[in-house]
Formats: structure tokens, C-alpha cells, sequence
């Protein structure tokens, strides 16, 4: 009778462990399918987007084909040398945009649209964002 339970609990381990693993592993594959990118997530790690970002915020990210996706006010993610910036869509050109944080004093350089991964998703024009969670995200993905 005592393996018989032992043999349960070792069974219903080993499945609540393939279910977090599933979970771990399925969702952030699935939000990529969904919202169209590589990168579906992101954790806010500055201040330069508060009040409407909070540093320690996760946000989901939709992925963008061409600049006739996004528009002036968007929030945007692009790649840059260090990584990524996470910054609201001031000024458009031809070739480039250019973009500033909300608490930043001054724009940033100016970014080809090819450097835009995606934008912030939004639910009624109102950026989705998941406070706290990102710390725990970064702190897991420190190196």
C-alpha cells in the first residue's frame, strides 16, 4: 500500500513538472505565433518610459512587416548595438524614424525602419503591461 502512494506521488511530480515545463516553454511560443515576432516579450529595465512604462514592467510586443504599421506615438522596440530600446515613435522620415522615452529630455538618433522588431501591444490604445513580472524576468535572464 505505501509503494502504491509512493509510486503516485513520484508519477503526479514528474507530471506537474512536464505541465510547468509545457507552460515555460509554450508560452512565450505561442505569443510569438500570435503577435507575429521573435520577440514577444520584453522587461522594462529604465525609467525613460514612465509614467506610461514602469521599470520591473513585462509588456508583450506585436510584430510590424513595414512602416505602414506603425505611426507617430506608437511605442516601438528596435535593436541597437547594446540591445534593445523601448521608446515612443516622435518623428518619421522617408528612411528613418526617430523616437524619445517619455521621461527622456531629448530624442534619440535616428533608427532605420529595418531595426524595428515590433510595438508595444495595446488594448484600447493603452500599452499591456504586467508590473513586476519583468524584474523576475530579467533577474532569470541575468548572465
Amino acid at each position: 500500500m505505501k509503494l502504491n502512494k509512493t509510486v503516485k506521488s513520484i508519477f503526479g511530480w514528474i507530471l506537474y513538472l512536464a505541465i510547468l515545463a509545457g507552460l515555460v516553454y509554450g508560452i512565450p511560443k505561442a505569443l510569438a505565433f500570435f503577435l507575429e515576432t521573435d520577440y514577444p516579450m520584453a522587461s522594462i529595465t529604465s525609467g525613460s518610459m514612465w509614467p506610461s512604462l514602469k521599470k520591473g514592467d513585462l509588456i508583450l510586443i506585436k510584430g510590424v512587416g513595414d512602416k505602414e504599421e506603425i505611426g507617430i506615438n506608437d511605442i516601438i522596440v528596435y535593436q541597437n548595438p547594446k540591445g534593445f530600446t523601448i521608446h515612443r515613435i516622435i518623428k518619421m522620415e522617408e528612411k528613418t524614424l526617430t523616437t524619445k522615452g517619455d521621461a527622456n529630455n531629448v530624442e534619440d538618433l535616428p533608427v532605420e525602419y529595418e531595426k524595428v522588431i515590433g510595438k508595444i501591444f495595446t488594448i484600447n490604445d493603452k500599452p499591456l503591461r504586467i508590473p513586476f513580472l519583468g524584474s523576475v524576468s530579467a533577474l532569470v535572464n541575468k548572465k
